[in-house]
């Protein structure tokens, strides 16, 4: 074997356990959703301080939070048959909030901060209240 082939098996097996490595890192959901919830403990915490940078910071991770794995997607869809739609629903409302939070919080608008920081907790809560139990029963029965 030349010293060119032998580097370029390497560089196919790196990149091999390169791929194999992100996709371990990929977060589940249940830590995509508690990375979500500590998100936004920080917009609480940012608005009961006036500090809008940390408000924005958070808005913004909420926004473009990691996907959930496509596996899990799966589950999901096959769980809530024709009720994806409003499920996903509720995670266009709560992308489209936190970009206006983060948008708010930009321009120091702190009572915008706070009616936007209600409309995604209600908009949580909402679709915990009717997707949460099965959601996690499903992902749960197909070994998490």
């Amino acid at each position: 074997m030349t010293m060119i082939s032998a580097l370029r098996v390497l560089a196919v097996i790196a990149g091999f356990f390169t791929a194999v490595s992100v996709m371990a890192d990929e977060p589940d959901v249940k830590e995509i959703m508690e990375s979500l919830r500590d998100d936004l403990v920080e917009i609480s915490d940012g608005l009961l301080t006036e500090d809008a940078e940390r408000v924005s910071l958070a808005g913004a991770r909420i926004a473009n939070h990691a996907p959930v794995p496509k596996r899990e997607r799966g589950i999901i869809a096959k769980e809530l048959g024709s009720e994806m739609g409003k499920f996903k629903q509720f995670d266009e409302l709560v992308h489209e909030l936190s970009k206006s939070i983060e948008q708010a919080a930009k321009s120091e608008d702190f009572a915008r901060m706070q009616t936007h920081y209600k409309e995604i907790v209600s908009a949580c809560l909402e679709c915990h209240t009717a997707y949460r139990e099965r959601v996690s029963a499903s992902l749960d029965a197909a070994g998490r």
